[in-house]
C-alpha cells in the first residue's frame, strides 16, 4: 500500500477526525433542534399568530439535517468515499436551503405584526411592567434567532470544506492502492541470453586430446 499524506484541519487535526466529530455534532444538535421545533409546531395550534410557515420550515430543515449527519457518520466510520461524498453534497444542498429558509424566517420575524404576540404575553403576565418586559423579550428572541442561524451557516460551511478535503484524501488512498501493486513490475523486458551448447572453447571437438586434423 502506497503512503498517502493525511490531510489536516485546524493546523494539526486529521480531516477524518473532523468529519467524525462534525457528523456526530450535526446529528445530535440537529436532532435536538428538530425535536424542539416540532414541539413548537404543536404549541402553535393554539397560538394566535397566523403565519406558522417559518416554524414548520425550521422543523423540516433540522430534521433533514439530522438524517444527513447520521448518513455522514456511517460513511466516515466505514471509510467509504462515495458515502462521504454524498454526505458532503447533501450538507451543501442543506446549507443552501437553510440560508434561503433562514432569510425568510428572519424577514417574517421582523416584519410581522407584533400586536397579537404582545397582547398574549401581557395577558399571561401579572407584572406591572409586563408590556416593557414582553417587548424586550421579543427583541431578545429576534437577536437569538439571527445569531443562531448565522452560527449554523458558518459551521455548515466549514464542515463542507473539511468533508471535501477528506473526500480528496480517500480518493488519493484509493488511487495509491490501485497503482502500488504494479509498481514492482519492471517497465522493460529483457529476454534471456540464447544458450549455445559447447560454447566454452576447450569443449570443442578440435580441442580434445588426440585430435588429428
Amino acid at each position: 500500500m502506497g503512503y498517502v499524506r493525511s490531510r489536516k484541519f485546524c493546523c494539526c487535526l486529521p480531516v477524518r477526525l473532523g468529519v467524525f466529530v462534525l457528523s456526530t455534532l450535526i446529528t445530535l444538535l440537529g436532532g435536538l433542534v428538530a425535536v424542539v421545533s416540532w414541539l413548537e409546531v404543536k404549541k402553535l395550534q393554539d397560538d394566535p399568530v397566523s403565519d406558522k410557515a417559518p416554524t414548520y420550515i425550521q422543523a423540516a430543515i433540522f430534521t433533514l439535517l439530522t438524517l444527513v449527519g447520521g448518513f455522514g457518520l456511517i460513511g466516515c466510520i466505514a471509510k467509504q468515499r462515495a458515502l462521504v461524498a454524498m454526505f458532503g453534497t447533501a450538507l451543501a444542498i442543506h446549507l443552501g436551503f437553510s440560508v434561503a429558509s433562514g432569510i425568510y424566517t428572519i424577514y417574517t420575524l421582523y416584519k410581522r405584526d407584533e400586536t397579537a404576540l404582545m397582547s398574549n404575553c401581557i395577558i399571561n403576565s401579572d407584572e406591572v411592567d409586563a408590556a416593557a418586559r414582553c417587548r424586550n423579550g421579543l427583541r431578545l428572541l429576534k437577536i437569538i434567532v439571527v445569531v443562531a442561524y448565522s452560527l449554523s451557516w458558518l459551521v455548515e460551511l466549514w464542515a463542507c470544506l473539511v468533508i471535501n478535503s477528506y473526500v480528496k484524501q480517500l480518493k488519493d488512498e484509493e488511487e495509491a492502492n490501485i497503482v502500488q501493486p504494479t509498481a514492482a513490475i519492471p517497465s522493460f523486458y529483457a529476454p534471456p541470453a540464447p544458450h549455445e551448447p559447447n560454447a566454452y572453447p576447450f569443449t570443442q571437438a578440435n580441442q580434445s586430446h588426440g585430435y588429428q586434423a
